[in-house]
């Protein structure tokens, strides 16, 4: 196996010619691949040449796969140039070949980005100056439109609903007025929202030629916007990524956009359910995903759900054998319907955390009360330290290593203090 200083030549036999494309063929992913071919000592072609000896195909050009298999060229899937990476060896090309799933279908074949017409719009008033002024000029020539109702008429009438108002209630203007707030804040809803307002809300709609009352406009509004308010509140689950180079976030990133139901975020927080790894280490992130049930996946799952064009089964991906916690915690917290909580720290006794430790002491206090532990503002309240103290504190209390919060919760079990005592 190659080591990270001669990783920059296992591939140096190979002029590689890239053509990865996005599922509906409008998005070129072929960057991230080629920066890692760069790195391991291939040449990249910008154009499928004689020199060629390598393809790195998925959902290419025809013609590309066409020319591969005319030329004998090696045709190999985005997989073979991870395990190039992870291995540290030129791997066998057979293990990885490329799949054209265009080959054999019938079906109208879908042109590349680069190959479609451009979308020809019409004109509009809105886009088009001159054909706005026309529009205007036109309006002004049109003959005044007689009002509905006339100032002596002994209603108030709401042309959109049918909705009457007597002149003999003094708030019949400010009711008007509300009316129209009230229409132009509905107007403002989600498509979504108003959907599930007229699906689910006991009071229908107001229809032509009805006559309902102020009091269920004013429940139907009510119901309508708390509808919105819920829809905006329930969060997408987020996804974390750690110990990811560069190259490899983009091809996360372009994974998630295509195939949606995640946001990225940089830290593990409440919606947080997976975190994908680009190494073995165990980073911050790593255990609050622990402490948290999340799902803790190598990268290869990111790279099978690009290849299979949608999201895949976790578990053969799961990091179970560098974090044996992160199994148990994720399927504690799965078959709890997420209301488990953890106890790893709940016969300790209370701790205080250095403001010098390292991680971050919010980071500390936030994983040990993850946890069950529970963590005081004060030494003299602690019968535990994490990190170095040099000031006074309570008799019998110790002072342990940061290391021993990190190593309990990898291992999801208390260990003991000796290994860990900084006295």
């Amino acid at each position: 196996m190659a080591t990270d200083n001669d990783c920059s030549s296992i591939l140096k036999d190979v002029v590689a010619y890239v053509d990865v494309w996005s599922s509906n063929k409008t998005e070129n992913y072929s960057k991230p691949f080629i920066l890692q071919l760069q790195q391991m000592g291939a040449q990249v072609s910008k154009t499928f040449n004689k020199q060629v000896t390598h393809v790195v195909f998925k959902n290419g050009h025809q013609a590309t796969w066409k020319k591969a298999k005319t030329t004998c060229v090696r045709l190999v899937s985005v997989l073979w140039v991870a395990s190039c990476i992870d291995d540290g060896v030129h791997v066998d090309e057979e293990l990885y070949p490329a799949i054209n799933d265009e080959v054999g279908h019938a079906l109208k074949r879908r042109a590349h980005r680069c190959m479609q017409p451009r979308d020809l719009t019409g004109k509009t008033p809105e886009q088009d100056k001159r054909m706005r002024k026309k529009l205007e000029q036109l309006l002004k020539d049109l003959p005044p439109k007689s009002p509905l109702i006339t100032d002596v008429s002994p209603c108030i009438i709401d042309e959109e609903n049918g909705i009457v108002y007597s002149p003999a209630l003094k708030r019949s203007e400010s009711m008007a007025e509300r009316l129209k707030e009230m229409r132009e804040r509905r107007e403002n809803l989600s498509l979504t929202a108003s959907q599930m307002a007229d699906s689910f809300s006991p009071v229908r709609k107001p229809s032509l030629g009805s006559t309902p009352t102020f009091l269920q406009l004013l429940v139907y509004n009510f119901l309508a916007c708390e509808l919105h308010l819920g829809s905006v509140f329930f969060a997408m689950r987020t996804l974390v990524m750690t110990s990811m180079p560069t190259e490899k976030q983009q091809i996360v990133t372009q994974v998630v956009r295509a195939l949606g139901g995640f946001s990225i975020v940089d830290r593990v927080c409440d919606s947080t359910t997976h975190v994908v790894s680009g190494g073995h280490y165990r980073t911050l992130n790593i255990l609050l995903g622990i402490a948290r049930g999340c799902w803790v996946l190598s990268f290869e799952w990111i790279l099978w759900c690009l290849e299979q064009r949608q999201w895949i089964p976790e578990e053969p991906y799961e990091l179970s054998d560098h974090f044996p916690a992160a199994s148990i915690c994720r399927l504690q917290q799965h078959l709890s319907a997420g209301e488990h909580e953890q106890d790893l720290f709940q016969g300790q006794p209370a701790m205080f955390v250095s403001q010098h430790s390292q991680p971050p002491p919010q980071s500390l206090v936030e994983l040990i009360q993850l946890c069950g532990g529970t963590v005081c503002k004060t030494v003299r309240q602690a019968g535990i330290c994490i990190g170095k103290y040099n000031g006074r504190r309570p008799d019998g209390s110790r002072i342990l290593s940061e290391q021993w919060v990190l190593d309990c919760i990898t291992h999801l079990k208390q260990l003991s203090y000796d290994n860990y005592d900084l006295e």
